[in-house]
């Protein structure tokens, strides 16, 4: 057993003894800590969405204020376009034409007689 589970094991045990032995706590008490911990969750969930609603709206706000359409200063963009060119990359991997099987029958070597007997 790891130490992960030993542990746990004992927590068990302990929450199991405490049950048995009737100190269970109050409803009131449990369902005030349930609140309490709701309450807290909810609260960092406000927090989460607050802050990337305002890194959204920072980012909204940035893409308005960049100057559109600036032209790049070492780059020709008709070079640039008219000078690529774009091919498969799986046509390196085709193989080259040999024969056409459906048309192109090769001949086959025969190792023995064809009346010959049996090859062994």
């Amino acid at each position: 057993m790891t130490d992960s589970d030993t542990e746990l094991r004992d927590a068990l045990r302990n929450a199991q003894d405490k049950v048995d032995s009737g100190h269970v706590p109050p409803f009131g008490s449990v369902w005030a800590a349930a609140t309490v911990r709701a309450r807290t969750m909810r609260r960092r969930r406000r927090a989460i969405v607050g802050s990337a609603a305002a890194a959204a709206a920072a980012v909204f706000a940035f893409g308005l204020l960049v100057q559109r359409g600036v032209e790049l200063q070492f780059i020709d963009a008709e070079e640039l376009l008219g000078t690529t060119s774009w091919s498969a990359p799986s046509d390196g991997l085709l193989p080259e034409h040999r024969f056409d099987i459906y048309e192109e029958i090769p001949v086959l070597i025969e190792s023995t007689e064809t009346y010959g007997g049996a090859l062994l």
